[in-house]
């Protein structure tokens, strides 16, 4: 059985290119749920969203600070019992071009930031990235 699900192909179940703006994070974590609460793996729906929220915020408010606001490519694909995301932008690189460490805040200064990168995480069972030709690629795998 498991040779079986190795043998799957992956099967692209949404691809969204959209303005990196904060009014359409919502949008965006919409298509998402629906996208992913009507798949193979839809018990993974709310640890998707959750993730996709922090990494779109970082996106608007980090990668496109300072300049014009730009877009965010976004695809979800399913294969062997996994969600893929692959988040695409071209703001500007994250620090040291590389996934900031999952530190999460010290919850005695109850701070409202600072959890993003601590959620991501803890809810994906693989996160890469790369710096492509002035673009970024947020690749992130939910195991089902």
């Amino acid at each position: 059985m498991a040779a079986e699900l190795a043998d799957l192909p992956a099967r692209r179940v949404l691809d969204l290119c959209l303005p990196a703006l904060n009014d359409v994070t919502p949008l965006i974590l919409s298509r998402v749920g629906h996208a992913v609460a009507h798949s193979s793996l839809p018990h993974l729906k709310d640890d998707v969203q959750i993730v996709l929220a922090e990494a779109l915020n970082n996106i608007v408010e980090h990668a496109y600070k300072g300049g014009p606001f730009g877009a965010i490519a976004l695809t979800i694909t399913l294969r062997d019992r996994h969600v893929h995301l692959c988040l695409t932008d071209w703001g500007h690189a994250l620090p040291d071009n590389a996934v900031p460490r999952a530190q999460g805040p010290d919850p005695d200064t109850l701070s409202e930031g600072g959890y993003g990168w601590f959620l991501i995480h803890a809810l994906t069972s693989e996160i890469r990235y790369a710096r492509i030709a002035r673009s970024n690629r947020l690749t992130l795998r939910f195991r089902g």
